[in-house]
């Protein structure tokens, strides 16, 4: 195949944004980095079939090339791997297709780590099957590679989470690797080499077993990930937000305070290591009056990276935030309220590692934005009783904080009326004939374009839109081109971790191949989140869109904004993170690295498998949604009911999209777009949406 400056820039990108996601767990006697001794590649065995299955994408994915980790390893100039112990692993897999693991007895172990300086053991899951604990074979691997090798290094090849049981205590290194796409191998070798240093951060907590996540996910309440854990003081491995580097950071000086209705912190970031750089995570939590009593103990609000930092270099980091985001959602007031009381301010580097930089004393109650109510279940919250985590100096420096807190009036609070603007009674014609070329001109706008379209167009429009056969081929739908009005065909592709497009196009009669698409497979939603990087998810996203413009791709089904709750829920590796900040900030940086090149379409909203309460609803689950979507062209709506209200373009979750969170995209449907039988100005309000969309496409500017 040719490489093109697309192929060859997208492939670095995937690269890159791998190596910038993947976290370092676990780092013990200097295990990690695999460096290379007196200028000669350090000799290392590498275990278990993840090294040549690597997962890297989902079934649906073709990418143009899939780097496993033991070729990646192979072709490193620091590393060496055992060529007989591969030439071993590469028999055993082409006969044993089905990823059982090679029986270790069959090796002499003592000879390996002779000859061995190190090893490296890859567990595996893919998307689809993958199952968090440890299988009996695994574990027999693990405990023999350790009683061999001083020096072992655990890779975890797998959407998220793994019960690791006495294996956390065992391994002296332990790294996530995640779904880290195409280029996962090269990535993975650039960390374990030190070529790049670890920068990644947990995007969900790690506890210590799978049944902790179970009661964690038994109630769709204001209580998912860390703030269970957190709020229940249950043991964690990892929490959410922690990650390691090779060298040592810290948070030399922290100070809290307002600038007008803006929270503003600032730290200075340290590297107080000798020898390798860093790079740190700044996390902004905040705990409101509700935390001391039944709510979350703290959420976190804003996040920072900072720059590579060598040794004894610093770097002072500056975050602010609104007041309001700290409100949280009253269902007897039907608003978003800041109640009277201290807000304390956290910052650290996770989730249990937190210093209270300061307080902010609200001296009344204040509603800050009104929402109209939607007809959700009268669910109830689960209850935090006791205190929560805690450590030995918070209630210290809780004491210091509020001595010295900040008064804050309501009457400084910015309101936030909920304006619905002028009812839409339809697009009047003018009694002429139009085309989309006449409203990309200037030469009629688009309500009378839309009017001039009779009954049977308009309803095929809006209604048939993603339904039509694409151009592109492996797209899944494409909307309709309708000559009469001038309005072009757009093809639709999905693709969580890249373009699903079909790679090969054959001649219907001879059967040869004729084109070629070369998709690029970028790391999963699930471990971009890691980055904590929204510039670098940006990143991917260009890189999308790239391909989007090659290939003649109108509109990109994204991941979605859906909450990690439980390694158990479908399509782990597609959701961003267990926090709706995090979630939401990298499908906005996602949408925004792709938009100038395509259209890209917010997966559908919100929690299905149970009843939720509209206050978990609105503070969580719905969030994530609020933040991300001005980013996107377009929404697609859920084909099951949210907590039991279904969700159509015409129902009160689509009102509130638009009004509240100001929504000026289309709505696209899997299957039913309305609730109730559309009315000829429903299809006019969709219709001039999909316009909207339509005049930014490349296609529309070419007429």
């Amino acid at each position: 195949m040719e490489y093109t400056p697309r192929i060859n820039d997208n492939a670095l990108a995937a690269r890159a944004a791998a190596a910038g996601s993947m976290v370092l767990l676990k780092n013990v006697r200097s295990t990690l980095p695999l460096t290379a001794e007196r200028a000669e590649p350090l000799p290392i065995a590498v275990f278990g079939v993840g090294q040549i299955y690597t997962a890297c994408c989902t079934e649906a994915m073709q990418p143009w090339r899939r780097v496993c980790v033991l070729d990646a390893l192979a072709a490193s100039e620091r590393v060496k791997p055992d060529g007989l112990l591969a030439h071993k692993y590469r028999s055993w897999c082409l006969e044993h297709p089905a990823g059982d693991e090679l029986p270790l007895s069959s090796l002499s172990m003592d000879e390996l780590a002779e000859h061995s300086a190190a090893a490296v053991a890859v567990v595996t899951r893919t998307p689809e099957d993958y199952r968090p604990q440890l299988t009996r074979q695994e574990q027999d691997m693990l405990r023999t590679i350790c009683t061999a090798f001083p020096r072992t290094v655990l890779v975890l090849n797998t959407p998220g989470y793994m019960e690791l049981g006495e294996f956390a205590q065992l391994l002296p290194a332990i790294v996530f690797m995640g779904i880290a796409g195409q280029e996962g191998g090269h990535a993975l070798t650039d960390l374990l080499t030190g070529r790049v240093m670890p920068s990644g951060r947990l995007a969900h907590s790690w506890p210590e077993t799978l049944a902790e996540f179970d009661e964690a996910a038994q109630a769709l309440d204001c209580f998912n990930g860390y703030r269970w854990f957190d709020s229940f003081d249950r043991p964690v491995l990892y929490p959410f937000g922690y990650g390691l580097g090779y060298g040592k950071s810290e948070l030399v000086s922290v100070s809290m305070g307002l600038d007008g209705c803006d929270v503003v912190v600032t730290a200075e970031v340290l590297n107080s290591g000798e020898k390798y750089p860093v790079q740190e995570v700044v996390q902004v939590y905040y705990s409101n009056p509700d935390s001391e009593r039944t709510g979350a103990i703290s959420c976190l609000d804003c996040f920072q990276k900072t720059r590579p930092l060598d040794p004894g270099e610093r770097q002072l980091l500056t975050l602010r935030f609104p007041v309001t985001e700290m409100a949280v959602f009253r269902e007897s007031a039907s608003a978003f309220v800041l109640e009277e009381g201290y807000y304390d301010i956290r910052v650290g580097t996770s989730s249990r590692s937190t210093y209270i930089a300061g307080s902010i004393r609200l001296t009344r109650s204040a509603v800050v934005q009104a929402i109209a109510p939607m007809q959700m279940p009268a669910c109830k919250d689960r209850v935090r009783s006791g205190a929560g985590f805690t450590y030995p100096e918070e209630q210290e420096e809780l004491s210091a904080a509020r001595r010295r807190a900040i008064r804050f009036s309501d009457r400084n609070l910015p309101r936030r009326s909920r304006s619905r603007g002028k009812e839409f009674t339809g697009c009047r014609p003018d009694g002429k004939e139009h085309t989309l070329s006449d409203v990309m001109h200037g030469w009629c706008s688009p309500f009378q374009l839309i009017a001039a379209m009779d009954d049977h167009s308009l309803r095929e429009l809006v209604c048939g839109f993603g339904a039509a056969e694409p151009d592109v081929p492996g797209a899944v739908g494409a909307s309709p081109a309708m000559e009469r009005y001038g309005i072009p065909k757009l093809d639709i592709a999905a693709g969580s971790d890249g373009l699903q497009l079909q790679r090969e196009i054959r001649d219907e009669e001879t059967d040869k191949v004729v084109r070629r698409q070369y998709c690029t497979a970028f790391p999963s939603a699930s471990l971009l989140a890691c980055s904590f990087d929204p510039e670098l998810i940006r990143s991917v996203g260009a890189g999308i869109g790239r391909e989007m413009a090659e290939y003649g791709v109108d509109l990109w089904l994204a991941p979605g904004a859906n909450l990690l709750r439980t390694p158990r829920q479908s399509a782990f590796s597609e959701c961003w993170s267990e926090d709706p900040v995090v979630s939401g900030l990298c499908a906005m940086a996602l949408a925004r690295g792709a938009e100038s090149y395509g259209a890209p379409v917010l997966r559908s909203i919100g929690a299905s498998e149970g009843e939720l309460s509209q206050s978990a609803f609105r503070t969580l689950y719905a969030l994530p949604f609020e933040i991300a979507c001005s980013a996107y062209s377009a929404v697609l709506i859920p084909d099951r009911p949210v907590s039991g209200m279904f969700p159509g373009e015409d129902s009160p979750l689509a009102s509130s999209m638009v009004v509240d969170w100001k929504f000026g995209g289309m709505f696209l449907a899997d299957n039913e777009r309305y609730d109730q039988e559309p009315t000829r100005i429903t299809l006019e309000k969709s219709a001039l949406r999909i316009v909207k969309v339509l005049r930014k496409s490349r296609k529309a500017k070419k007429l």
